[in-house]
């Protein structure tokens, strides 16, 4: 089978009920600011830093103000995480690193220091040799355009820039072979395919801001991922998903999660042009598959649980216009009522959760962090 039945539950039957869903949000919302000192971590991925910026977004919907001090509270998250690293080792990385944390104390004290050490930090994950998005510059190439959009400045789009041409360099040296990335990672090297460490998470960074690189190079882009979709697609019965790893290994069960997967390469492609019905098709065959695969039995986390997978219906809601989509994503919203883990986390936890079941309300496909930068 294209997916892993094993790691899939059946989906509840229960009803849209918006008013189950808001009182999920606030119990959430509260129950994250009285245990936040409970969080271990400092980082966007499963740390305070993400705690607090989802936070920010649900107090926004909610009306309400947080009881924390958010420029207390993410100053003092970065000099924890200076002290003792998430990683062992103080590095830039958006999601694990110094850029995550430094984007959110931005957006609540912004100022030009701070500017100018994001721009430093982002220069300097350039060549950053494990080639994904977890820890490189995939990732950390999302705050450049950020900046970019935000301030218009000529320094924030050659930073863009330079991200990318050096990205599309390093693939442009694999062989037709190899055909993509390989990831220098965890002592191991590998092609991974999906949105966490592989090819379509970084090509969602580029994609980004495409429309700043030369006409060669977005063409490229463009060509070569409607390459990969199509040659990596495994189809079955009007289902598609994409093996975790290039070339496929049989030891390797498919995925069906952000991470990895079918949901992750649909969320990396909202930027792909809607001109192409090879892609259009793909998309819409990958959320087939999310949908006949069901819920997560590890329950709610949008890097790999239930709450992640129904971001991808949400963008193919907004894609195609058909409502098929968004009543599907409230399906799986419905679900994740009862997978709460009761754990604090942007990524991993249930802060990540409230922002899916705000986006369900509110129709939209906005996936937590990386499409609000």
């Amino acid at each position: 089978m294209i997916y892993n039945p094993e790691r899939h539950e059946e989906l509840t039957t229960v009803n849209w009920d918006e008013r189950k869903v808001i009182d999920c949000i606030e119990s959430i919302y509260e129950d994250s600011q009285k245990n936040f000192d409970s969080i271990e971590k400092q980082t966007m991925y499963f740390g305070k830093a993400g705690a607090l910026f989802g936070l920010l977004e649900i107090s926004k919907f909610l009306n309400r103000p947080l009881s924390l001090d958010p420029k207390k509270v993410i100053s003092e998250v970065y000099a924890a995480y200076l002290k003792n690293p998430d990683t062992e080792s103080v590095v830039p990385s958006l999601y694990l690193g110094e850029v995550g944390i430094l984007l959110v104390e931005y957006l609540v004290n912004p100022s030009k220091n701070l500017e100018n050490k994001l721009f430093h930090l982002v220069k300097s994950n350039i060549e950053n040799p494990t080639l994904e998005a977890l820890w490189a510059a995939p990732g950390t190439m999302i705050a450049a355009s950020w900046f970019y959009d935000k301030t218009k400045k000529d320094e924030w789009r050659e930073l863009f820039v330079e991200n990318a041409e050096y990205l599309i360099t390093k693939l442009k040296e694999q062989s037709d072979e190899n055909l993509i990335w390989q990831q220098d990672l965890y002592g191991k090297k590998v092609r991974y395919t999906g949105a966490g460490h592989g090819y379509f998470g970084n090509m969602f960074g580029i994609l980004k801001n495409i429309d700043l690189l030369k006409s060669d190079d977005k063409e490229y882009v463009l060509s070569h991922i409607k390459l990969v979709l199509d040659e990596l697609a495994i189809e079955e019965d009007g289902a598609v998903n994409w093996a975790p790893v290039f070339p496929s290994n049989p030891e390797l069960k498919p995925l069906t999660q952000w991470c990895h997967g079918a949901p992750g390469i649909i969320n990396s492609l909202k930027r792909y042009p809607q001109n192409d019905p090879v892609v259009e098709s793909l998309l819409v065959k990958a959320g087939e598959l999310i949908w006949r695969a069901g819920p997560l039995t590890k329950g709610v986390g949008i890097c790999h649980g239930t709450d992640g997978n129904g971001f991808s219906f949400l963008q193919l809601n907004k894609r195609t216009g058909n409502e098929m989509w968004l009543e599907r994503a409230r399906k799986f919203a419905m679900h994740c009522l009862s997978q709460r883990k009761n754990e604090y986390t942007l990524f991993t936890g249930d802060i990540g959760l409230a922002l899916y079941l705000i986006a369900c309300i509110e129709k939209t496909d906005n996936f937590p962090f990386l499409d609000d930068f």
